[in-house]
C-alpha cells in the first residue's frame, strides 16, 4: 500500500512538473514567434515606407493604394543627379558648376533598379501581410494643412488580429492593441509605432 502511494505521489509529482514547466514556456515561445512575426512585417512597412518615399519625391504625393505602389515600382522611373568633373578643395561644388568645371546630368533610372535591392525581394508580396493568410495592408494617402503649407501624409497599419489570430491566447499575452503602422495621417511623420 505504502509503495502504491509513493508510485502515485511520484506521477502527480511529474505531471504537476511538467504542467509549471509549460506555464512558464508558454508565455515564452508565444513571445519568440511574436519577434518573428513582427520583425517581417516591420520589414513589409519599412519597404512601403522607402517605396513611398520614392513616390513622393518623383510625383510630390504618396500613393494612395498599395496596387499603385506595387505598379509604380514596377513601371515608373527616378531622377539622378550625376556630377561629372572633380570639385578642387578651393571651391563648393556650387561654385564648380558655375565655373563649368563640374557639370550636373539627370538620368532616369527604373525604381525597381535602384529600390529595395534585396535578395529574394518580391514587388508582389508588399501589399500582404506576412502570417495574415492572404490579407493586406490597410493603406491611406491624402494632405494635410500646417501654417500655410499642405503637406503630403500616408498611413499604412495592420491590426493584430490579421497576424496573430491563428495563435492560441494571443489576446491574454499580446500588449500592442493598436497593431504595427508607419507614417499618420494626422501629422507629417513617416515614423512606424515600434522605433
Amino acid at each position: 500500500m505504502k509503495t502504491a502511494i509513493q508510485i502515485v505521489l511520484a506521477i502527480v509529482i511529474i505531471v504537476l512538473g511538467y504542467l509549471i514547466y509549460e506555464s512558464i514556456m508558454e508565455p515564452v515561445r508565444f513571445r519568440q514567434e511574436v519577434q518573428v512575426r513582427e520583425a517581417e512585417i516591420i520589414q513589409n512597412l519599412r519597404d512601403i515606407r522607402e517605396v513611398q518615399r520614392a513616390h513622393r519625391s518623383r510625383h510630390q504625393r504618396f500613393a494612395a493604394d498599395l496596387d499603385s505602389l506595387v505598379y509604380f515600382f514596377k513601371s515608373d522611373s527616378l531622377a539622378l543627379i550625376r556630377a561629372i568633373g572633380f570639385v578642387p578643395d578651393t571651391l563648393t561644388e556650387s561654385e564648380a558648376v558655375r565655373l563649368g568645371i563640374v557639370e550636373r546630368d539627370t538620368i532616369w533610372v527604373a525604381a525597381r533598379d535602384s529600390l529595395l535591392r534585396r535578395p529574394q525581394f518580391n514587388i508582389d508580396d508588399l501589399p500582404y501581410v506576412p502570417y495574415g493568410r492572404g490579407q493586406r495592408f490597410e493603406m491611406e494617402a491624402g494632405f494635410i494643412e500646417r501654417g500655410l503649407v499642405t503637406l503630403p501624409v500616408f498611413e499604412a497599419r495592420v491590426l493584430p488580429r490579421v497576424y496573430m489570430d491563428d495563435l492560441d491566447n494571443w489576446r491574454v499575452y499580446y500588449t500592442r492593441e493598436e497593431g504595427l503602422r508607419v507614417g499618420s495621417m494626422s501629422e507629417a511623420v513617416l515614423d512606424g509605432n515600434w522605433e
